[in-house]
């Protein structure tokens, strides 16, 4: 990533973020504004499918020990 004004003498500030366009991504390290690009669609599925096994675990983990909560009252 390179910062998107250069060279950029002063460190931004939050009200001159706050300015930012808010259609585009930005973020901010060490006070430099840097351009963040969209994620592909490979990414966004690799995602969505990364979430959906945690959240399958998540949930099968919770059902094995609300059935032993159960069972030990």
């Amino acid at each position: 990533m390179t910062p998107v004004l250069q060279p950029q003498l002063e460190k931004v500030t939050l009200e001159q973020y706050e300015m930012l366009p808010e259609e585009k991504r930005f973020e901010v390290f060490d006070g430099v504004i840097y351009d963040m690009a969209s994620p592909s669609q490979v990414h966004q599925a690799l995602s969505m499918q990364l979430s959906t096994l945690i959240n399958t675990y998540i949930l099968r983990k919770n059902h094995i020990f609300s059935n032993a909560a159960r069972n030990s009252s």
